[in-house]
């Protein structure tokens, strides 16, 4: 950022809503009675994120892999739960349609990121992006995106996307220029940033058959009657918070480095549950064909076998839990593990390429 009316650093001035309102009041309301009553929430947090922000003086830009439109709201309630600021959300515009949604999306405190159409509208986006980014950071507000920018890459490629650097870059652009920052915009008090990876995982995933059918992807509409669907139909949730990463401890790597970096620590939070143990496993016989029991528990043995590494990242069962009882917790998601069902191909690749990653060195297991 050059020089604007003299200044070296100029900060945009912020285009928020202070959420003293009751859009916002009503939003957190239904969130936290979804969170309460209509999900089971399973919360693991990293103890600095709260110790930072008691300390004071830390100001987070979380970061998250994107596997469902849930996550936009669903990974706030366990922030506010903890005493921590409810941070601002990059939502993609083509996510919520009209202007009264787009206002009433403000209002709550979510902010729209422009889904370019050409590399002329990506280079505007990306700036915009960088310096929103920028502005909530250098005024001590805690933001949230998500950097992927999809949620087509676990579908479509089997693998989960790489963070584009755009929100890094204001990071890193904060963290080496905060006193010329502080010198040029008179009020700001000095922060320290932190990128605090998250993750969720999910027994079953609402949009799931949407993503892998005709039109794979196509981002529904965010409204209060879809919202409250998509609360109902999630189950099990496991929210995961990592270490935070102090930015001025990285001021040796460029915004890539520091974007991979982030999304490193988000694979590192991916559990391990059962829908994606046996989903591996059926994947492993011809669409169609009877599999039995025998065949099966070999294959589940496999799996979990070379998963034995990450042991510690197991949700929801256990190494030593017979595997029959595996599947019968994978089975709530409603696909069959007596078969591999071949209109349901597409359902059994999704949810065992969740865990993907964890399993690139066993070339046996690739789906």
């Amino acid at each position: 950022m050059l020089g604007r009316m003299g200044a070296p650093y100029p900060v945009a001035a912020l285009d928020v809503s202070d959420r003293r309102n009751v859009y916002y009041w009503t939003a957190k309301t239904i969130a936290m009675l979804g969170h309460r009553f209509l999900v089971r929430p399973h919360v693991e947090m990293d103890e600095d994120v709260a110790a930072l922000k008691r300390r004071g003086g830390a100001v987070f830009l979380y970061c998250g892999l994107h596997k469902s439109l849930w996550e936009t709201s669903g990974v706030l309630p366990p922030l506010h739960l903890a005493g921590l600021p409810v941070p601002y959300v990059g939502m993609g515009d083509n996510l919520v349609k009209g202007r009264f949604f787009q206002d009433l999306s403000w209002k709550i405190g979510a902010f729209l990121v422009r889904r370019p159409a050409n590399r002329k509208e990506m280079l505007e986006s990306a700036r915009k992006l960088r310096d929103d980014v920028l502005s909530f950071l250098a005024h001590g507000l805690d933001v949230m995106v998500f950097p992927e920018g999809t949620r087509k890459n676990i579908p479509e490629h089997a693998r989960y996307g790489d963070f584009f650097p755009t929100a890094f870059d204001a990071a890193l652009e904060y963290a080496r220029n905060r006193d010329l920052i502080l010198a040029s915009n008179p009020g700001l008090a000095p922060r320290e940033v932190y990128v605090v990876p998250f993750n969720v995982d999910y027994t079953r995933v609402r949009e799931a058959e949407e993503m892998v059918g005709d039109g794979s992807g196509k981002p529904r509409t965010l409204h209060v009657l879809d919202s409250l669907s998509m609360i109902r139909n999630i189950g099990d949730t496991y929210l995961s918070y990592g270490k935070p990463v102090r930015v001025a401890d990285h001021l040796d790597i460029d915004r890539k480095g520091l974007a991979a970096l982030a999304r490193q620590r988000c694979l590192d939070l991916v559990k391990i549950l059962p829908v994606n143990v046996a989903s591996r496993a059926i994947l492993q016989f011809e669409p169609g064909a009877a599999v039995s029991p025998t065949a099966f528990d070999e294959a589940m043995r496999r799996v979990i076998d070379a998963l034995r590494p990450y042991a510690d990242r197991f949700r929801g069962f256990r190494p030593g839990d017979a595997q029959a009882e595996i599947v019968r917790r994978a089975a709530q998601v409603e696909l069959d593990f007596h078969r591999l069902v071949p209109e349901k191909v597409g359902l059994y690749r999704l949810y065992a390429s969740y865990i993907a990653h964890y399993l690139e060195s066993a070339p046996a297991l690739a789906c």
